[in-house]
């Protein structure tokens, strides 16, 4: 399934609902990308002081044990392609602040099904019934964040996302994102590389 299918299918889904005016070409979403790529592989003052809270959350000690539960997360991408399961899974072993976490919610809200997955695979960190339960506690290393998480679900699927307070909207949002790739400039289309035969001499 190529780009163009990912943006129709996950950002579509905010247009149909009248949260983006047009959406972006699969060009913009790459530079867009790359644009967001430096706030993907850091983290906002807040989520250094909470997930840095234990030993293990330390970088090197958690980041090999998010990529044991969660591989597909080594590739640093939009996350547009990425099945619900694998969304999930980052959100479980990864610490976010809330106001970070609006990109990621709104990405399983565009899948059917997936808030409600998140909502499922938190809980059961929260009851103690998932056998990793111990060891995802203590890599996010804040209290409640896995009881916090099924709060956001199920507040985002009244489409109401946390506020990204003094986050750059752009990085925080996949609406933002959608936005900001929209302002960007495009590749010129196919008839650009044409011939003008009626202009010809």
């Amino acid at each position: 399934m190529g780009l163009q299918r990912h943006i129709t299918d996950r950002l579509g889904f905010f247009a149909k609902h009248g949260l983006l005016e047009r959406l972006p070409s699969p060009w913009q979403i790459r530079i867009g990308w790359a644009a967001m790529l430096p706030i993907t592989l850091s983290e906002s003052e807040r989520e250094r002081q909470r997930s840095r809270s234990t030993w293990a959350g330390q970088i090197p000690v958690r980041v090999p044990l998010q990529l044991l539960y969660s591989p597909r997360q080594v590739f640093a991408d939009t996350g547009l392609g990425l099945a619900p399961k694998h969304i999930v899974r980052h959100l479980l072993c990864v610490y976010h602040e809330d106001a970070f976490l609006g990109y990621d919610l709104q990405l399983l809200h565009s899948h059917e099904h997936g808030l409600a997955l998140l909502e499922r695979e938190a809980q059961r960190i929260v009851d103690g019934s998932n056998p990793m339960t111990p060891i995802l506690r203590k890599v996010v290393g804040w209290p409640g964040y896995h009881a916090k998480l099924i709060e956001l679900a199920q507040a985002a699927r009244q489409f109401d996302y946390p506020d990204t307070l003094d986050l750059d909207p752009r990085f925080s949002s996949l609406i933002g994102f959608a936005r900001f790739c929209s302002t960007l400039p495009d590749w010129p289309g196919r008839d650009f590389y044409g011939f003008d035969l009626d202009k010809l001499k």
